[in-house]
């Protein structure tokens, strides 16, 4: 697939558990894809829950969606 000028971005949701505790754990990290605008990774936010998770993912898709650039 070829994107011309659209706007786009990628963004890494990895979870884990923490070994001997099971803490949940997470690092969104996102890259502006954008052709003429790539971007190296941004480190958005750590999280320790999977509400916490969502929330990121959700105010990272508004910043996307409402045109600004993702928040650090």
């Amino acid at each position: 697939m070829t994107l011309k000028s659209d706007r786009s971005a990628t963004l890494v949701l990895r979870v884990w558990l923490e070994s001997g505790s099971d803490d949940f754990r997470g690092r969104l990290t996102a890259v502006d894809t954008t052709v003429g605008h790539e971007g190296g990774e941004v480190t958005l936010g750590v999280v320790s829950s999977a509400s916490d998770a969502v929330e990121a993912v959700r105010a990272w898709l508004d910043d996307f969606v409402g045109g600004r650039a993702p928040s650090q």
